[in-house]
């Protein structure tokens, strides 16, 4: 019989582990059967909403480059080193230019393609299925996996499919509107692999105290926003920060979340921002200068050229400053509470931080249950993993669609390379 090869979840993870599981089988004139299962009536759709419906591709830069500022988290970097390096950030352009679609990067590194459509990109990677001549399943959800003597019996629809590998590549539970319900982690886990708890990344913050209307939608640009508990600071993220009805966006936010969620878990934690990115000394030698100058300048006056001018109010209410205040009033205990103000905002305390609100899902599957070179699990002959299901959350940027092209490239290839030399009986 024809060996078949189940992967589960059509995003970029699956996507890619069909495609390079249709071409390795092709490379070695092999006869397997690849079989793509997506729950919703088209394939990635998380990759069509991904940079705000434009798709941030992917990271620019060398390899060690994107695990180093992709990945901060030392075990994840290493984990993901090898299948970076066999499908690289290059490879995945190069694919899609082949197809025609044009891209570039923007100054921060990331990769956007020229026309500012995902639809193009998506498109690209249905073009490339059908030349590696993938079976496509859409509105087709998989109910339950099991393990037989001889195979993988899956339930589909209420059918049932037989497979000699399985990749699941189902995501975590970021956007589940879309469908990323956590399905491959409950299979994965009642298949006895631990599983990391999931919590949000890449996701909004929502404070206690909600921003006033008048600052929905102001953006700080290249702040500094810290997780605090007390007096000490437990994680840092630099960019900007979007101002939103419940909280914070924006990069910054974004990428403290995941460090953010974890300590909420078990602690009451606030929100702090350095407005300007500058050192306390730095600020008060700044504001010493403004006031020994004599100014009759308003320090709001002075302050809307360095933040966004319906910010400037709260930053001099935090500082307890009067807005009428000029430099050659201004008293030292007021320079003070202003330099506290610029380098040590206080937001709040966090509410929450929604799970299904995050780009990426942190958690998930053990990666010391996986072969980081074949992606294949560590306790089930057969059984691959890729994607977000994995315990893997990077920094916004690309990164994270980089880590599910690399890892579902590598499950791909080695669900081929086993089914054919070791089928299982």
């Amino acid at each position: 019989m024809i060996p078949k090869i189940a992967i589960i979840g059509g995003g970029a993870g699956g996507i890619c582990s069909a495609l390079a599981a249709g071409k390795a089988a092709k490379s070695l004139d092999a006869s397997v059967e690849v079989h793509l299962f997506e729950r919703n009536p088209r394939l990635g759709i998380k990759i069509l909403i991904s940079g705000g419906g434009k798709c941030n591709i992917t990271h620019a830069g060398s390899v060690e480059e994107v695990l180093q500022d992709g990945f901060p988290h030392i075990k994840e970097a290493r984990f993901l080193k090898h299948a970076m390096y066999r499908f690289t950030n290059n490879d995945i352009l190069d694919m899609l230019r082949r197809r025609g679609v044009e891209w570039y990067v923007r100054e921060n590194g990331r990769v956007f393609p020229t026309s500012s459509r995902a639809e193009d990109v998506l498109v690209a990677f249905e073009a490339e299925l059908r030349e590696a001549q993938v079976v496509i399943h859409t509105k087709s959800r998989v109910e339950s996996i099991e393990r037989s003597d001889n195979c993988w019996l899956l339930t589909i629809n209420d059918n049932t499919f037989e497979a000699d590998a399985v990749i699941l590549a189902t995501g975590g539970t970021s956007y589940r509107k879309v469908g990323t319900t956590g399905d491959g982690i409950d299979f994965a886990a009642r298949l006895g692999h631990m599983i990391v708890p999931l919590r949000a990344a890449l996701a909004p913050i929502y404070l206690k105290q909600k921003p006033h209307q008048d600052l929905v939608g102001v953006a700080i640009r290249n702040a500094v926003l810290s997780v605090t508990k007390g007096n000490r600071s437990l994680a840092q993220a630099y960019g900007d920060i979007l101002i939103t009805h419940r909280g914070l966006s924006g990069p910054a936010a974004l990428d403290l979340s995941r460090e953010a969620a974890m300590h909420f878990e078990n602690d009451l934690i606030s929100i702090h921002a350095n407005l300007l990115n500058r050192t306390t000394e730095e600020i008060r030698a700044l504001l010493i200068d403004e006031q020994q100058s004599g100014s009759l300048q308003h320090v709001k006056t002075w302050l809307e050229g360095l933040l966004p001018n319906a910010f400037v109010p709260y930053v001099l209410k935090q500082a307890d400053i009067p807005l009428d205040r000029k430099w050659n009033a201004l008293t030292r205990s007021e320079r003070d509470h202003l330099t506290t103000a610029l380098t040590d905002y206080d937001f709040g305390e966090v509410s929450e931080i929604p799970i299904d609100r995050g780009e990426v899902t942190a958690g998930g599957v053990d990666l010391k249950e996986v072969d980081p070179k074949t992606m294949m699990s560590r306790l089930h002959s057969g059984l691959f993993f890729a994607g977000e299901m994995l315990d893997i959350a990077g920094e916004i940027g690309g990164y994270n669609l980089q880590a599910a092209y690399s890892t579902g490239w590598v499950a791909g290839e080695e669900a081929v390379k086993f089914v054919v030399t070791s089928p299982v009986q």
